[in-house]
């Protein structure tokens, strides 16, 4: 019994002793530190996984602007190609117009089939068929266009309007997707009509062409020929931004 208490009395001396210890510690500069460093650490994984979320986040943002930069620069370039061909069409129906003054104008498309019926007695008015077959063309009938303008051709290879009518054809497959036909009927106006006002814009229809076919080496060739040979024009400016796009 004497031990046991001997025993006990020790063990409260030992607390005695070590309580001002742990109290000491608990209040000291020491342990607010300690705490402070636990804290700090902790602070620190929140952070990093913030600087982590916003590099995802600026990421994210980077690659939005660039598919927007991108659809934006598409966009501009379809409005510069229907600019020029809107003011091509405005030079055609001016000058159909000029044709028409004041005289009532009772439309008629020419096919293929009922131009074989003329003989050489009949007379075929060529600005009539080339205003019609243009006609057809700004209404969508690239078939009935097509017809016209080919029938053009036939009976006038060699006039001012020839080879408009040329580049139409070519513009007619280019609206139908077929880019392989619209190539060589481009290809037609300069070979057939190299002093004609309509060389620049099949080259760059040319161009075009090859670039929707994924030939993109061609497609830039013929972009460079068009801004190199013929600085100054609509088709030199669309050609060299198509270029650089390519690059």
């Amino acid at each position: 019994m004497a031990g046991s208490n001997i025993s006990c009395n020790k063990q409260i001396h030992i607390i005695i002793i070590l309580l001002p210890a742990v109290l000491y510690l608990g209040c000291s500069p020491f342990w607010g530190l300690f705490r402070k460093g636990l804290n700090l650490d902790d602070l620190e994984q929140k952070v990093n996984k913030i600087d982590s979320a916003t590099t995802k986040q600026n990421q994210l943002i980077y690659e939005l602007n660039a598919d927007l930069i991108t659809e934006i620069e598409n966009i501009k370039q379809e409005l510069q190609e229907l600019s020029a061909k809107f003011d091509d069409a405005q030079s055609e129906m001016r000058r159909l117009y000029q044709k028409l003054g004041a005289r009532s104008y009772g439309y008629r498309s020419f096919q293929d089939s009922s131009l074989t019926k003329f003989n050489s007695e009949d007379r075929v008015d060529s600005e009539e068929l080339y205003n019609n077959a243009y006609l057809d063309y700004t209404r969508g009938d690239f078939d009935q266009a097509l017809n016209g303008f080919k029938s053009y051709l036939q009976y006038f290879p060699n006039t001012q309007f020839s080879d408009n009518a040329q580049y139409w054809i070519g513009e007619c497959f280019y609206s139908k997707k077929m880019y392989r036909e619209a190539i060589d009927e481009f290809q037609k106006v300069i070979e057939n009509y190299p002093e004609g006002n309509k060389v620049v814009a099949a080259l760059y229809k040319i161009g075009l062409c090859y670039e929707l076919l994924g030939e993109y080496k061609k497609a830039k060739y013929y972009y460079q020929k068009v801004f190199s040979e013929y600085p100054g024009t609509q088709e030199a400016k669309l050609a060299e931004e198509r270029y650089k796009k390519l690059n």
